[in-house]
């Protein structure tokens, strides 16, 4: 077996787990759950047939189901509660409120379903979910992301390397209400692999909530937790990118052709653009889900990608002339439609080396759309300082967020270790050869005064990165980057006009502005945290004092 289940010796651990053995909880099965899933009453069967349904245990005749949320189709951060950060008083009440929310749960007919998170024999972990029967779409959408504990992935798991942890236990219950928590209330308790996700109907809440346990897993056994994609092109190391959801990172990692870039030898095998673990020490790279949960907004009505889809989460559905039910994808019903389909899209694969290619995107407006990372101090200081805006729709904020400038570390908001655990096992990759690039994905500029940096131009500076197209000079205002000395030769006559860093003192000053936001926000992590280092701000602190020499010569004579 690939996890040895040990004793519970976290009370909210036994609380979760005790509730997953009551009389009124039954262990599930993918069919099962699609019967259920297919009456539950808020679902559409649609006309779609569902991809290859027999992989999951499900009749050939199976078609796409439709569910769809309320008013919020996104996930809501502020509901998490991490139990390790409680002082004693919050501690014995939250246990009080989560031992009641059992009780209640434990009144209703319940199911319990297995799977296993991890496509590589060297890292699978089994997991649980629990939840009402009122929530087997959610239910159902969970196996189809992971694996149920089916043949061939209980196969696989049964043949795995043991890894000491015990299981992964999810508990949803999307019908709890309490005064207190208006937005929900997700419970972590991430050192006994448990989470506890209570009022909040999301399937997302329900993938990364999973995910988060897992990483935090991996971590423990010296593997770096990836929210990102990774890819091989040809024979060459993988790519990795990182960012959240609307940087182009599925864009980015899921393109087979790089729009028609790519030679025919140069052959894209993309292995996940959401989730993986890489291993420091057997120098492998494992994705954690076998489907893809992505965003619909660009699926067109009858899209060929239909053909792919397993199930669908806050989309349309119309009624044609012939009696049959499709899909209105675009984001029309609202925003953040969501789809789970097979990676059969594209070459596959579960798993591959370490990258050789770490890339960062960020939506940073004082940055050009490429620069190349020159120590392992900056480069993990760009990562733990990532900054982005929030895509539309995607999470549970107030519409004003949505234009603020945002750092999130690693691009990753699940993460519920130790940001500085993170930032050594990044260094270490690092200094392992792996290089450090950053992309700008959204646009170059200030104010009004904005250049657009389109999908196809991140496209080919990927191609031209793995290529080793790339020459490169100084950033002379940004200690520690260079940007392409031959940017009009790869990527148009017009690269440097629109995107070469001035020297401009209205631009340096917005420069030095930005730096000083991230030095500012690690400053922050490691006087209020205790959660940073300096080892990982001096490298900023370095280059805004070359900005300042700059502007201010005589200040530093």
């Amino acid at each position: 077996m690939a996890t040895v289940q040990q004793i519970p010796l976290s009370p909210w651990r036994a609380i979760i787990e005790t509730g997953l053995h009551a009389n009124s909880v039954h262990k599930t099965s993918m069919t099962e759950l699609y019967n259920l899933a297919r009456r539950q009453p808020e679902v559409v069967a649609t006309s779609h047939p569902m991809y290859n349904p027999g992989r999951f245990g499900l009749p050939e005749d199976a078609v796409v189901l439709v569910s769809n949320d309320g008013s919020v189709v996104g996930r809501t951060a502020r509901a998490r509660l991490l139990v390790r950060t409680f002082a004693k008083n919050q501690s014995d009440t939250i246990q009080a409120l989560l031992r009641e929310a059992v009780y209640q749960f434990n009144k209703r007919p319940a199911l319990h379903l297995e799977g296993v998170i991890g496509l590589h024999a060297d890292f699978m972990i089994k997991a649980h979910l629990l939840s009402p029967v009122t929530d087997a779409k959610n239910m159902l959408d969970w196996g189809i992301n992971f694996c149920p504990f089916i043949t061939p992935w209980s196969d696989m798991y049964d043949q795995s390397r043991v890894i000491r942890e015990p299981d992964i236990i999810a508990f949803a219950d999307p019908d709890w209400r309490h005064p207190d928590y208006p937005h929900g209330c997700v419970i972590i308790d991430e050192m006994s692999n448990c989470i506890a996700i209570l009022g909040l109907r999301y399937f997302g809440e329900r993938k990364k909530g999973t995910l988060t346990l897992a990483w935090t897993i991996g971590v423990r056994h010296n593997m770096v937790a990836c929210h990102g994609g990774i890819k091989k092109i040809g024979d060459l190391p993988p790519v990795a990118v990182f960012g959240l959801s609307g940087s182009g990172k599925s864009s980015i990692t899921n393109s087979l052709d790089h729009e028609g870039l790519l030679r025919a030898e140069e052959k894209v095998t993309v292995i996940h653009d959401d989730a993986f673990l890489i291993d420091l020490e057997r120098d492998f790279s494992v994705a954690l889900e076998p489907s893809l949960f992505d965003k619909t907004d660009a699926v067109i009505f009858d899209d060929p990608q239909l053909e792919y889809f397993y199930s669908a989460q806050n989309v349309g559905v119309m009624a044609m002339p012939d009696g049959s039910k499709r899909i209105v994808a675009q984001d029309v019903r609202n925003s953040n439609g969501r789809c789970l389909k097979s990676r059969d899209m594209f070459r596959h694969a579960g798993h591959c080396q370490r990258p050789g290619t770490l890339i960062w995107l960020q939506k940073d407006t004082s940055l050009p759309p490429i620069s190349k990372v020159m120590s392992s101090s900056l480069a993990v200081a760009m990562g733990a300082s990532l900054s982005t805006m929030r895509a539309k729709g995607v999470e549970n904020v107030d519409a004003r967020e949505l234009q603020k400038l945002v750092i999130e570390p690693f691009a990753n908001p699940f993460r519920v270790h130790s940001l500085l655990e993170d930032c050594e096992q990044f260094r270490q990759l690092f200094k392992m050869g792996c290089e450090c690039y950053i992309m700008n994905t959204h646009a170059f500029g200030m104010g009004d005064d904005l250049e657009n940096i389109p999908k196809e131009l991140s496209l080919a500076i990927v191609t031209a990165l793995v290529r080793g197209q790339i020459q490169w000079r100084e950033w002379r205002t940004f200690k520690g980057l260079l940007v392409p000395k031959n940017g009009p030769d790869c990527f148009g006559a017009d690269f440097d006009r629109r995107f070469k860093p001035s020297r401009n003192p209205t631009y340096l000053r917005f420069q030095r502005d930005r730096m000083q936001d991230r030095i500012t926000f690690l400053s922050r992590k490691r006087d209020e945290e205790q959660d940073m280092a300096n080892t990982f701000i001096a490298p900023l602190v370095s280059a805004r004092l070359t900005i300042d020499r700059i502007l201010e010569p005589d200040l530093y004579r």
